[in-house]
């Protein structure tokens, strides 16, 4: 393997920053000594330092496929794992039982996307496995997406109705699904400086609003900016009935979960939701918190929700959706006043 490829010096920076070099031998096919002698340095419980081997051997596959030496990859992440990485780790004695490392790999892909910058996923064209489960429809900004793929039919059959985009996250957001999606946004003409609508069918809980907020933060990485969210799945869509019925208690055994539960409620506490006392209960001077999950709100509700707040958007131009915001921002102040005077939401 003779691979020279030239890169601007910013660029080589960034490389060093993430502990990455070129290796004119294939990493993956070396011996044990070979590569306990190249990835010692910053090595902990085991004799290489994994994260720096799987970074390495992730950026030597980009070098052999963007250099014309290999086809693109068009196999999913964990045929790679299996492929490259478990059969390295286990010949430098350094696989491991007690931790997830094929976790270590797509965490290290992901830095090596998003905090250094270096990598793209199409570089290597690795196949998402997400892929059946995304759609560009025709009003492309407006985006309804779920947490878990259970929620796919629905999001097809709003999807086939209103020519919308539609995402099924499969139960946590992928940076390279993010990345593919909106590549297909650019393929289809789409302006990504636009306004952006997105309909989010997420369970009301903290695992629910990391989904949501990853997901967010990942359109924003690829320069999806002007992003309005609407939750679908709030207390404000069920009656305290059935919210009785419905919630569930959060787990709160360790300081951890507190802790990710505190920051959860300082977060919904600034949306003011209707209902929202109905998930809050003292038991011995102690809070207790409840969560609702997705299922709990019916398809015939989202849908007359989604007619009330994403209909009106569709297919119209930047001026009207301005105003359309501006009107939206009016009615949310209205509430927010009578929610400080009453106590109780009007929406």
């Amino acid at each position: 393997m003779n691979i020279k490829l030239s890169y601007p010096r910013k660029f080589k920076r960034r490389l060093r920053k993430a502990r990455i070099r070129h290796f004119d031998k294939l990493i993956h096919d070396q011996s044990k000594e070979w590569l306990i002698k190249n990835f010692s340095e910053g090595a902990d419980e085991h004799p290489v330092n994994v994260s720096m081997l799987i970074r390495n051997i992730i950026w030597q596959l980009r070098e052999r496929v963007v250099s014309g030496e290999k086809p693109p990859y068009k196999e999913l992440i964990r045929t790679f794992w299996y492929m490259y990485i478990k059969p390295t780790l286990s010949r430098s004695e350094s696989l491991s039982d007690e931790w997830d490392q094929y976790d270590a790999v797509i965490k290290n892909m992901t830095a090596l996307v998003k905090d250094y910058k270096v990598l793209k996923y199409k570089d290597i064209g690795f196949r998402d496995e997400n892929q059946a489960h995304r759609k560009v429809g025709a009003n492309a900004n407006i985006i309804l997406f779920s947490e878990k793929l259970g929620h796919q039919n629905f999001l097809s059959e709003i999807a086939d109705k209103y020519k919308i985009s539609i995402m099924a996250l499969g139960g946590k957001p992928s940076i390279m699904n993010a990345e593919y999606f909106v590549d297909n946004l650019k393929k289809e003409g789409v302006n990504l400086q636009r306004s952006f609508y997105l309909f989010g069918v997420v369970d009301f809980d903290p695992h629910g609003r990391i989904v949501r907020n990853s997901f967010v933060d990942n359109l924003n990485f690829y320069g999806i900016n002007n992003i309005k969210l609407v939750d679908l799945i709030t207390p404000g869509m069920l009656t305290p009935e059935e919210i009785e019925i419905s919630k569930y208690r959060l787990r709160q055994r360790e300081d951890r979960d507190k802790t990710i539960n505190r920051s959860w409620m300082k977060e919904i506490s600034k949306e003011n939701y209707r209902n929202m006392r109905y998930l809050i209960e003292k038991e011995k001077k102690q809070k207790i918190l409840y969560g609702l999950e997705a299922e709990s709100v019916s398809g015939k509700r989202m849908k007359e929700k989604l007619e009330k707040v994403m209909v009106p958007l569709l297919g119209k131009k930047e001026e009207y959706l301005k105003k359309w915001e501006l009107e939206n921002l009016n009615k949310r102040i209205k509430e927010y006043l009578i929610f400080q005077m009453t106590g109780q939401m009007t929406g």
